[in-house]
């Protein structure tokens, strides 16, 4: 096991010790079997179909971006990318580690680098800006509901907007800014150079200047469809209203029922937000802790504890599963082939 598996096993080490810790310290933890009995299994299937769908979303919006500006994928392909991007996403501080990997495993079926990073930056664009505009919508026609949280809350709620609203605008800067893409790369290039870990300059300068060049011309290419970025605002639209509805299966599947889909899709975007740009891998911490602070006055007492596991399993841990299995297959394709 090299070094980089035993980070991520740490990672998930340390996130089943917050969740134990948040399960000692609640009083109703003896509970626990009886919220697991109430459990209607139908409704439990819902919620994996929900991550099912956020799954098939998230492979045929980044099918739709390769198609705009390079040409068109196998979904086949376009899933295991996808798949693979949770997967790094969820075990990485930022979710920053998601889109280098989708960029290799792209490589290895074609993509050249410039196109693959463009087509990750217009679906984070188009990700962000739909996740404003709900979270806006929630906000507006949920008003009551959002104000009646500690102020705390909101203003978590409300840096978390700050930052997504400006990561939009710095990603659009950089598409019209093709000179200062090009410095910025190349300056990293001399400093590896400069560390010997990049030993022949002129050739990886080249190989940067050619995906500088794709980057550049594949984000101009979309910056006037306006088609192509409706169609993937809807389908985004989409993904992300059946990520945030897991939570709601997961509530009724407790037999609950007093709740309105809207209002609890509502808070999950508050939520969402509140703790996205926490650095632990997976917002380790801010996530549980979180859920309790949003979601106590939607489960009782006595079932928190045990829809935030549910939860917790169905929003993280099954993207590391299966994520996780999509690059064990792939390694041993790879290593029957040598």
């Amino acid at each position: 096991m090299n070094r980089k598996r035993y980070v991520i096993l740490l990672y998930i080490v340390i996130n089943i010790m917050v969740i134990t810790v948040i399960g000692i310290l609640d009083p109703n933890l003896k509970d626990l079997g009886r919220a697991l009995s109430m459990l209607e299994p139908r409704w439990i299937a819902g919620a994996a179909a929900c991550m099912l769908i956020f799954w098939i979303m998230d492979a045929l919006i980044l099918k739709y971006s390769l198609a705009v500006i390079f040409e068109p994928k196998r979904f086949k392909d376009c899933m295991e990318v996808a798949l693979i991007g949770q997967y790094y996403n969820c075990v990485t501080p930022f979710a920053s580690g998601g889109q280098p990997a989708q960029v290799y495993y792209m490589s290895r079926v074609g993509i050249p680098a410039g196109y693959s990073t463009s087509a990750l930056i217009i679906k984070y664009l188009v990700y962000q800006v739909v996740l404003s505009i709900l979270c806006v919508v929630a906000f507006i026609f949920k008003a009551a509901l959002v104000f009646s949280y500690p102020f705390v809350v909101i203003v978590i709620s409300l840096i978390g907007f700050v930052i997504n609203a400006g990561a939009v605008f710095l990603i659009y800067f950089l598409s019209l800014n093709r000179g200062f893409i090009r410095k910025m790369v190349l300056s990293v290039l001399n400093f590896f150079h400069s560390v010997r870990v990049v030993k022949d300059l002129e050739k990886w300068e080249a190989r940067m200047e050619a995906a500088v060049e794709d980057f550049h011309r594949s984000l101009c290419m979309f910056r006037g469809n306006y088609k192509g970025m409706a169609v993937m605002a809807v389908m985004t639209a989409v993904q992300l209203i059946f990520y945030f509805s897991v939570t709601f299966f997961i509530y009724r599947a407790f037999g609950l029922k007093d709740s309105a889909w809207v209002a609890m899709i509502s808070v999950q975007s508050f939520l969402y937000l509140a703790v996205s740009y926490f650095p632990a891998p997976g917002a380790t911490g801010a996530s549980e802790g979180g859920f309790y602070l949003f979601f106590q006055r939607f489960f009782p007492p006595h079932l928190i504890f045990v829809a935030m596991l549910l939860w917790r399993f169905m929003t993280y841990y099954l993207n590391i599963i299966v994520g996780g299995l999509v690059i064990m297959v792939k390694g041993i394709k790879d290593f029957s082939r040598l």
